[in-house]
């Protein structure tokens, strides 16, 4: 026969247990006001607060990538600003100029990308082969802008080293800023990286893609031919399966020695990993900026079996397989540079004697 303390203590569990639910649900409540409040305040403050663009700001041609490109360029938006631009039809592709002593609201802003006149632009050149440096310094010849604060905004914009702006032609407006240049020239060339990265390998990751451009800014440097530039990259990469050195002079030309001739001496001298004299591998960064015919024979050398190659006339290449096939092209080409001397002297012998003749 059950007891009646046991019925008394199911009912009063029971009603502890309604009492604990509702308490529960009632600071759920609280909670969830609270959060909903705070959710309206901050969209309150955040459609009024005012917001100061840098002098320049660069348009995409899409809205989907118009709020990333503004908070790339350091305009304070977030998400909740997508709705807001997609309010609007997509601004006109170009450069924007603002008052830096003004302030806006998100709102004026977006219009204000609608409205303003585009500006004006001129041509800015990445040469092939160029460093960083090289490219810092001549474009604050160019720009009449501090060679440190350009160089200084590309590695802010970029993840490599070197290298991360495609060789050729970009168009800057006049009376720029260092931030600006970066920005427009390492992401232009970033997307234009992710194109061929997704064709050729699938995916686009940093790591991966520094030793791609790696190899094509050795093979940059070692030729201006596209034709060849396949068959250097065959060179390069079945050095780097063998496990051999890849023994190049181009490796040696990083950073401000760039344009330095490099000698017996430079290379005993030389304890950096760009030394591949020293050091089996890549050098840990690109050299310097590469065309998309170099990077696309990084990513898809020739099928052969060279090992060597070997400078040519007319600036081409002997190639090799072998070693004692290499060292036969560096006789000729020896044979052919004291050759074309031989017959320097003698016609500026000739040229002299017919000078002196009365």
């Amino acid at each position: 026969m059950p007891r009646k303390d046991s019925g008394n203590n199911i009912i009063t569990t029971s009603i502890a247990s309604i009492w604990f639910v509702l308490h529960t649900l009632h600071i759920w409540v609280k909670v969830s006001l609270l959060a909903l409040f705070s959710l309206l305040l901050y969209t309150l403050y955040h459609s009024y607060a005012l917001i100061t663009p840098p002098s320049l700001l660069y348009i995409p041609d899409s809205n989907n990538s118009l709020l990333v490109a503004l908070q790339q360029q350091h305009v304070p938006l977030n998400i909740l600003d997508y709705r807001l631009i997609k309010r609007y039809p997509i601004p006109p592709k170009g450069w924007v100029r603002f008052d830096t002593k003004t302030a806006l609201t998100r709102e004026t802003l977006i219009q204000s990308l609608q409205k303003k006149p585009r500006e004006r632009t001129r041509r800015i050149v990445m040469y092939s082969g160029a460093t960083i440096q090289d490219f810092s310094s001549r474009t604050a010849r160019q720009t009449e802008l501090s060679a440190k604060k350009i160089l200084a905004q590309y590695h802010y914009y970029s993840p490599y080293r070197d290298g991360g702006i495609l060789a050729g032609y970009y168009r800057i407006p006049y009376h720029t800023t260092p931030s600006a240049i970066a920005y427009y020239m390492t992401t232009t060339s970033e997307k234009k990286f992710e194109i061929m990265a997704q064709k050729y390998l699938g995916s686009y990751k940093v790591h991966t893609w520094n030793r791609i451009l790696t190899i094509a800014s050795i093979i940059q440097k070692e030729t201006q031919d596209p034709k060849e530039m396949p068959l250097i990259s065959s060179v390069i990469h079945n050095r780097l399966k063998k496990g051999m050195k890849l023994q190049l002079d181009a490796t040696l030309n990083y950073g401000k020695y760039s344009h330095q001739i490099v000698t017996p001496e430079r290379i005993q001298k030389d304890k950096s990993h760009y030394n591949t004299y020293r050091y089996k591998g890549l050098p840990p960064h690109p050299i310097g900026s590469a065309t998309k015919e170099a990077i696309r024979a990084a990513l898809n050398p020739a099928k052969t079996e060279y090992l060597y190659f070997m400078l040519a006339d007319e600036g081409t290449h002997n190639f090799a397989t072998t070693y004692p096939e290499h060292l036969a092209h560096i006789r000729w080409y020896k044979t052919q540079k004291e050759n074309k001397n031989k017959n320097k002297e003698a016609n500026q012998s000739t040229f002299l004697d017919t000078i002196r003749k009365p």
